[in-house]
């Protein structure tokens, strides 16, 4: 808990998606009071009901446990200048048409920090943002207020379906404005972690987290890639690649399959637009994002070289969410509304439906397509079934039973290579194929 003479008590967290509201149970499991901020009034009430508004794992219990307490308390409205001497923002920087970082929020936000900030309060931008916007576009803001204030910039690095865990245990980086105001915010996140680590400035923080995400985009990208060499040569890249990592310490190649989320889908555009060249000095950044993007066009054109009997009527799209493990239900970001885009394209007049265990139906239904309770009634009746994510509950699936659910001659394409087709028993003629694996059907 909080040493009795830890000044800074009181924190304000600024929009309470995933990011704020995991931030803010910890923060209050920690000894903080937290007060939330959020503009959507469901969110608010569901929160102050201990429900949360997504599935995160462990948090239903862990928040319910601190709004009880009274340590945690969301509302659409702010609170009184001087309630809180930290302010923390976690609000969205999606991008706009034009490929651009969108930062209304952050500007709103900060307007609303400098109307009511007070001599010393804290202010901590967690949000991605190009490299340079906390040092240009909020500190003037902020300094409308006429006062000295701290100001920081400390990434979020947290993987969804693990945020409560690695929040206590991931390094967290600290760039201040001025030496005062990083000791000050890495005092504060050393109540979370057992490491904080403190780089020379803002620009530098703001850069790490461009870095950390793209590097992993990129890694992504170059498997997606090896995967479609895989295919044209005509060996598997699920044994290419499991056999190549074992016991090398120079290769750590992740699985081939789709890349998507709030973070990935963005931040190498974001760390491009943070150049005065995006296309010369980034271009790896941009060629490795434009490679996962193009995924679901290549399965498509895959499915359509490997032949089905007829035009297809219905498609079935197993795992809606950006990502299949950890679980998560975030739609944001996922490479599903990609492929259902390239679907509708090649095919416009089949039926598209929709199934995932962890996202709800009405959130399914909101892409556009037919939302499917069961998985059996995903598959009844499909040409096709493409496997987007690899939650784990798919694992258990009977595929035997799905298959013979479908149109005679139909493909299952799983972009993550998660079943043994040693243990198929099709019998209408409905065939298995994965991706990097395409020649092997």
């Amino acid at each position: 808990m909080l040493p009795r003479n830890y000044a800074d008590r009181t924190v304000c967290v600024i929009g309470l998606g995933y990011v704020g509201l995991t931030l803010a149970v910890v923060m209050a499991e920690a000894g903080f009071k937290v007060i939330g901020v959020e503009r959507n009034a469901e969110v608010v009430g569901l929160i102050n009901a201990g429900v949360p508004p997504f599935a995160e794992k462990g948090l239903e219990a862990r928040m319910a446990s601190q709004v009880a307490g009274g340590a945690l308390t969301a509302s659409q409205h702010w609170p009184e200048p001087g309630t809180a001497s930290v302010y923390i923002v976690t609000v969205g920087t999606p991008l706009g048409a034009d490929g651009k970082t969108n930062l209304a929020a952050i500007s709103d936000v900060s307007q609303m920090i400098a109307a009511r900030l007070r001599p010393n309060d804290l202010v901590v931008l967690r949000s991605t943002v190009r490299v340079g916007v906390t040092n240009t576009i909020v500190r003037p803001i902020l300094e409308q207020a006429g006062h000295p204030f701290g100001l920081a910039f400390c990434p979020e690095r947290t993987v969804e379906g693990k945020a409560l865990e690695e929040l206590r245990s991931l390094p967290q980086v600290v760039g201040g404005y001025d030496n005062e105001a990083a000791v000050r915010a890495g005092q504060m996140f050393a109540m979370l972690t057992p490491t904080v680590i403190r780089v020379s400035s803002l620009e530098t923080a703001e850069m790490i987290k461009l870095l950390n995400n793209t590097q992993r985009d990129l890694m992504f990208a170059f498997a997606n890639e090896i995967a479609g060499i895989c295919d044209d040569v005509g060996v598997s890249a699920s044994e290419v690649i499991r056999a190549g990592n074992v016991g090398y310490p120079r290769a750590s190649m992740p699985s081939p399959g789709p890349v998507g989320g709030p973070c990935l889908e963005k931040d190498p555009y974001i760390l491009a637009e943070s150049t005065s060249d995006p296309e010369g000095m980034a271009q790896l950044a941009l060629l490795g994002r434009r490679v996962n993007e193009r995924l679901p066009a290549r399965a498509i054109a895959q499915i359509g070289q490997l032949g089905l009997p007829g035009t297809p009527g219905r498609i079935a799209i197993f795992g809606l969410a950006f990502k299949g493990r950890p679980e998560t239900s975030d739609l944001r970001g996922t490479l599903a509304i990609r492929l259902i885009a390239d679907l509708r394209a090649a095919y416009p007049d089949a039926q598209i439906c929709g199934y995932d265990p962890m996202v709800p139906l009405p959130d399914i239904a909101a892409l556009g397509i037919v939302a499917a309770a069961t998985a059996r009634d995903a598959a009844t009746d499909a040409d096709v079934i493409l496997f987007q994510n690899n939650n784990p509950q798919f694992e258990t699936l009977d595929l035997n039973d799905l298959a013979g659910r479908m149109i005679p001659g139909g493909i299952v394409y799983d972009f993550w290579s998660q079943f043994d087709p040693s243990t198929f028993r099709f019998t209408n003629g409905v065939r298995y194929c994965a991706l990097g694996s395409l020649s092997l059907v």
